[in-house]
């Protein structure tokens, strides 16, 4: 599969876009897409976080309930960060999104997408392989669904009644934590620092993550001198030897920086039969302006 560089761009080509990032977690986005995020939204982009699951269970040393109102913060200053206007979280229980009925999460996402006017949409890739958690495969095929009905005139006609109108998922950034066809790599070198501060705003979830690995090397009898620092030093330098190392790895393949991998489709590779092609070039070629 041919793979295509996105670099950044001068100016605001984006403005009057609007994205909108879905995640099952408030960690996911800002670990493997908010490099693209922060460069979309400096090229003009509106950018909203829509956070599917509470994440109670994510936190190193906290209650279930206390986890819950730490990561609500924490996503907000991870928002704040990168200046996306608004965060929508569904508050759906952490680990459990199969047992909420098929398709009710997809039609929250097709009101969202058509009151937001969302043009691209990031999130996980519906056809990565072998992820382990549900949360991850499960909200990747609702927004897939989601993307191709909210342009549906016959889907959900009471959002009509409510002003709304159908309207069409025009770009797609998919990521994965597993093997995944890779077409479009995001340079990021730009905004690396922007993401690892927004990766860092992740204060609850990344700090779970270090501590995770302290424990992990003390059972070996290791450990590592950083650990003894505050708990924002050990984020920061968490963030950095993971994350901003991983990004600099991707770009090293590609000769550039930072970047990010993405499988992307756009407006013209969308995955259906070759006739949409061809009826994008022969309207191209042929249509002309309603007097």
């Amino acid at each position: 599969m041919d793979i295509e560089i996105e670099y950044p761009v001068e100016g605001k080509p984006h403005s009057g876009k609007v994205l909108a990032v879905i995640g099952p977690h408030s960690d996911d986005f800002s670990i493997f897409a908010s490099g693209t995020v922060a460069k979309l939204i400096k090229e003009g982009y509106t950018a909203y976080f829509i956070r599917v699951t509470n994440d109670e269970m994510d936190s190193y040393d906290l209650s279930a309930g206390a986890t819950v109102f730490a990561n609500e913060n924490d996503t907000q200053d991870v928002s704040k960060v990168l200046n996306v206007k608004r965060v929508f979280d569904l508050n759906y229980k952490n680990h459990y999104i199969n047992q909420v009925p098929s398709g009710e999460i997809r039609n929250r996402l097709i009101f969202l997408f058509r009151l937001l006017r969302v043009d691209t949409v990031l999130s996980f890739d519906p056809w990565a392989h072998y992820e382990e958690n549900p949360d991850h495969y499960i909200i990747a095929q609702e927004v897939e669904a989601a993307c191709w009905m909210a342009g549906g005139r016959l889907d959900l006609t009471e959002h009509f009644e409510a002003g709304l109108s159908p309207h069409s998922i025009k770009e797609k950034y998919y990521w994965a934590r597993g093997p995944q066809q890779i077409n479009r790599v995001v340079d990021i070198s730009d905004v690396i620092e922007v993401k690892i501060r927004a990766i860092c705003a992740n204060k609850t979830q990344i700090m779970n993550m270090a501590m995770k690995f302290r424990d992990e090397l003390a059972k070996q009898g290791l450990t590592l001198d950083w650990f003894k620092g505050k708990p924002e030093s050990i984020i920061k330098k968490f963030a950095e030897i993971i994350f901003k190392e991983s990004n600099a790895q991707i770009g090293k393949k590609y000769g550039i920086g930072y970047a990010e991998e993405f499988h992307y489709i756009g407006p013209i590779n969308q995955p259906t039969k070759d006739f949409a092609r061809y009826l994008e070039q022969y309207v191209t070629e042929n249509a002309v302006p309603i007097k």
